[in-house]
């Protein structure tokens, strides 16, 4: 297992939290290191202890800790990409969510994905992503989403946080 400090800021629900103050990192920059690296580093384990996946999320390739544990490793350029590849993606889910948290609802969009599947749920986002276009633009929700600074709950599945660490930024999938 790797050695991350957990807080419960709700009851049975941990959340990962790296001990380093934000930007104390970039205080002693050194040569640019692999992802591998890096978060091997941030990790406090051995780069033994992470692979790289053969997939690509977001246009990017995860990291896993002992195969239990997956992350993006990316560099500020490479997350706002990724962030802005994960709205369009992910329409639903964020509509979802919205409907659920606007109305106090206790459910999430996994719970839809048990209820009728992948495959209408993808229907459902092209047909989202048709109607935003032809509104406001995918570009507008984009940049106005990553402006009101919600690229963490897109990109970190399991916290919705984003770890800064020399000079990269790393998302916790799962």
């Amino acid at each position: 297992m790797c050695h991350i400090d957990t807080i419960r800021p709700h009851p049975g629900r941990s959340v990962a939290f790296n001990p380093t103050p934000p930007g104390d990192d970039l205080l002693n920059p050194k040569e640019p290191q692999s992802q591998t690296e890096i978060l091997a580093s941030f990790l406090g384990v051995s780069a033994g202890r992470i692979t790289q996946s053969t997939g690509r999320l977001y246009g990017y390739h995860a990291y896993y800790c002992d195969g239990i544990q997956a992350y993006l490793v990316l560099s500020e350029e490479e997350a706002e990409q990724a962030a802005q590849k994960a709205i369009s993606e992910r329409v639903w889910v964020i509509a979802l969510e919205s409907i659920f948290e606007y109305f106090g609802i206790d459910a999430y969009p996994s719970d839809a994905i048990e209820a009728i599947g992948k495959e209408p749920l993808f229907h459902v986002n092209d047909e989202l992503r048709a109607i935003i276009n032809r509104t406001c633009g995918m570009e507008t929700l984009t940049s106005r989403m990553l402006e009101l600074g919600n690229r963490p709950n897109i990109l970190a599945d399991y916290d919705q946080r984003e770890h800064r660490y020399k000079n990269f930024c790393i998302y916790r999938l799962f």
